[in-house]
């Protein structure tokens, strides 16, 4: 049983991508008791709903760009990610979220996921003309934003295939870089007392959808009052010069998420959300064992597993 963290930093090194949710994607199901099906419902949520709020953060920091004319360097989609990163890392633009590293990582995991089925579909052959980072580079942006907010509880992760050292060492002036262009938004186009500034904002719908995941999906984002909490911060903290939709809908065949500058509405595609979930569920489909090996897994369920008692 794993006991300091250099422990586990080491075991990290000899065994792969054995680490918090990534080891979900990464290491095939082998033969073992079987996941307990409560605490697999609870891990597929999470996952679910934490790549969904990434989606919805990213469209909403492509609507700011768009109506606070944010001047931006390099790729809007990359400064999109940082957006809703560290959006995610931060509780209200003052304290680190301690539920930052379990979403987060659930993210980055995804992004990894991702870039290994299209390495398998394409070999080497990937759409380096795309205004998006390739998916790896995502995966490793997010884990480095990550530990440089998180730098006491993440140690073990530089230095690793991860993060790689050449990347941590100065993950931490990447995450105060990042800080410092979201309190920017902030204190440049955060709404003020000024009762003559209309209360603006964004305003979530949903399509019925066609099919029942989709319908079991959509009661996942309205019983966790996921899509309406992020509007209404939105809402809240800044003065949107034009209202904005957050819009549900079914994409057949594009699992997909965009902002559209046009009309000032955010699509979600059910069927993106409904990808998250396969992914997820095929992931899950793993022992206890593996579960309590995967550090940040443990930690969240270790107690309902009885990891302890392995």
């Amino acid at each position: 049983m794993f006991r300091t963290l250099k422990q586990k930093a080491a075991a990290f090194r000899r065994g792969g991508f054995l680490l918090f949710v990534l080891a979900l994607f990464l290491v095939p199901a082998s033969p073992g008791s079987a996941l307990d099906e409560e605490v697999r419902d609870d891990m597929v949520r999470l996952f679910v709903l934490a790549n969904t709020e990434f989606t919805i953060l990213h469209e909403f920091g492509h609507a700011m760009i768009h109506q606070f004319s944010i001047p931006v360097f390099g790729q809007e989609e990359d400064a999109a990610d940082q957006i809703a990163t560290t959006a995610m890392i931060l509780k209200y633009d003052a304290d680190v979220d301690p539920q930052a590293i379990d979403r987060l990582l659930a993210v980055s995991s995804e992004w990894l996921s991702e870039w290994h089925q299209q390495t398998a579909e394409r070999g080497n052959s990937h759409a380096f003309w795309d205004s998006h980072s390739l998916a790896i580079q995502r995966f490793y942006n997010i884990n480095c934003l990550l530990y440089g907010a998180n730098p006491d509880d993440l140690e073990f992760l530089l230095d690793s295939e991860a993060l790689p050292a050449e990347r941590g060492f100065d993950c931490d002036q990447a995450y105060a870089q990042a800080l410092h262009a979201y309190r920017w938004l902030f204190e440049v186009h955060g709404r003020t007392p000024d009762a003559s500034i209309p209360y603006v904002g964004i305003i979530v719908d949903f399509e019925e959808p066609r099919t029942p995941r989709h319908a079991m999906l959509k009661n996942w984002i309205v019983d966790s009052q996921l899509a309406r909490d992020l509007a209404a911060r939105a809402t809240e903290f800044f003065p949107w010069p034009e209202p904005v939709t957050l819009f549900f809908d079914n994409c057949p065949g594009s699992p997909d998420a965009y902002y559209n500058r046009n009309v000032g509405e955010i699509v979600v595609c059910y069927e993106l959300i409904e990808l998250f979930l396969d992914k997820s569920e095929k992931s899950l489909s793993r022992n206890v064992e593996l579960v309590c090996a995967s550090i940040g897994l443990r930690r969240l369920f270790g107690d309902r597993l009885a990891c302890d008692a392995l």
